[in-house]
This record gives C-alpha cells, structure tokens and sequence, in this order.
C-alpha cells in the first residue's frame, strides 16, 4: 500500500501525532510529523492519550509507581495520576502551538483515554481513510511486534512512522529499503513527495535488500526496469543479510538518510528484535504494510 495522507482541501485524513504521559517525546518525532505534512499539504493532529490500563491498576492497592532509580516507590492514586496527564497534555497543546507558528503547518490537539491502539484505531476512523501515524515517542528494542499491531490494527492509515533513540536528523537523501519489487513504485512515490521540490530537493535513494548474492542479483535487475519508467533515484546495493537484519541496519546507517521508507515485517524492520535497528537509525522510520 502507497504511505498517503490527505490534504488539508480532501479533509479525508491528516496526520495523527500520537503522545503519552509515560514518555518524553522526541523532538525527531515532532519533525518528522510536520516533514510529512508539509509534503502532502496536510494537517496535524496531537493524540494524548491517557492509558484508561493505568487508571485501572489504582484500583488495586498493591499497585506502586516506582522511581527510575528504584529507590522511591509510592501507592498509585487515580487522582494523582489524572493531575499529571492534565499538566502533560497542557504541556503537549503547549509545544504543538509553538510549533505550528514555527513551521506554519496547522495543528491542534485533543486528550482521550483509552487503550494507545484503539484510540488511533478510532480517531483515524473519524476522519477518513488517509491518515498517517507518527509515534511521538521513540521505539525501543523489544517494539517490533507493537508496531507491527498498530498497522494490523489501524486499518485506516496508510503508513506509521517512527524515529529510534539515536534519531536526530531529518535532513538528508530519503531511502527507500526495497525488498520486494512489487512494492518499490509506491514506496518511491511516496519518497518522492518527503523528498520535495526545487532546488532543495533531497535526492532518493533505492537500497537494495535481500539474503543472497543471488537475490540481489535479480533484485537490482527488477530495480533498474522499474526505474527506467522515468522515476529518478541511485541504487545502491545492500550487502547479502544472510538473516541478520544488523547488515541491512549498518547499510542504512552509512547512507546519512534524512528519512527512511519500508516495508515492515522483513529483513529491515523484523516483527521481532530491533536491537540492530534501533541502534543505528538516525533518522525517522515510514513504513508501510
């Protein structure tokens, strides 16, 4: 599926900013949703949501908050959690609005509590098929299966986007991880449009994954006749993975990619163990089903 969100004129979809209390978000996270919306003329929405798990667990007189240091634990009360996501989301209403002057891209947000999945599953259903995510927090090593039931979940969102713990720099070549050739056009597509126009256009490049020398072989031969169709972008052809998804992760690295576009589920974003992945990215993360 082509990553598309609706223009602000469609009002059929924007881009959902998706924030918590129980993390800081990253400042990449933010970038990447405004680089987004901007590409598509598009709007963003802030999503606080209040995880409706935690109000429950105050219910529960064994239920504790323990410090990161561990050394500090109290009794969890409902009224002192509910306090914290006020002054959160206020903070969160806060740091869009400064934002949206900023980049002159229009934002507003609103607060729900709810399970994190279910409430993007319902908010993107509101406005239409053509949503993009973008997860305010980064993703940590054990995430591979969460991001992979946020785009099974959110049937009306056409791409999720997320940043690692060394994600810092949104400027750069967008790369397109190319895995399967039936899904380039569309991904390069959509690299097109986060490339943008002009002279300062970012360039775009194809990185050919697979396991074998063999597959690349035909990989870079599928490549090289769908681009002859008039798309412009450098190949680039990743080393044989072999399985280990820590070769695709330090070929990506090397690129200095300003964005990244893949197919979840393969060699590059696995639906288990991102220790590779989260450990060399430095840049945002777009991928599609």
């Amino acid at each position: 599926m082509i990553g598309h969100v609706a223009s602000a004129e469609e009002a059929r979809g924007r881009v959902v900013l998706r924030l918590s209390c129980g993390a800081s978000a990253a400042n990449a996270a933010f970038e990447a949703a405004i680089r987004i919306a901007k590409a598509f003329d598009s709007e963003i929405e802030g999503l606080f949501v209040e995880d409706r798990q935690l109000i429950d667990l105050t219910a529960y007189p064994f239920a504790k908050e323990i410090s990161l240091t561990g050394r500090v634990s109290r009794t969890l009360s409902s009224q002192d959690l509910e306090r914290e996501f006020r002054l959160a989301f206020q903070a969160v209403r806060q740091r869009l609005e400064a934002m949206s002057k900023r980049s002159e891209t229009r934002m507003w947000a609103r607060s729900v509590r709810d399970d994190p999945i279910s409430a993007l599953a319902r908010v993107c259903a509101e406005a239409g098929p053509w949503n993009v995510i973008v997860l305010g927090e980064a993703f940590g090593p054990r995430d591979g299966r969460v991001l992979g039931e946020i785009l099974g979940s959110v049937r009306d969102a056409t791409g999720l986007c997320t940043v690692g713990p060394r994600s810092r720099r949104t400027s750069g070549p967008v790369v397109v991880a190319v895995e399967d050739p039936e899904r380039m056009l569309s991904m390069i597509r959509t690299a097109e449009r986060l490339a943008g126009k002009g002279p300062r256009q970012d360039g775009i490049i194809a990185l050919l994954v697979g396991d074998s020398p063999e597959e690349l072989h035909w990989l870079e031969g599928q490549a090289r006749l769908l681009l002859s169709q008039g798309y412009s972008a450098e190949i680039l052809v990743a080393q044989a993975a072999h399985g280990e998804p820590a070769s695709t992760a330090e070929a990506i690295r090397r690129t200095s990619a300003g964005f990244v576009i893949a197919q979840y589920g393969g060699l590059t974003v696995p639906n288990g163990d991102l220790r590779p992945l989260a450990a060399a990215l430095e840049c945002p993360l777009f991928l599609v089903r």
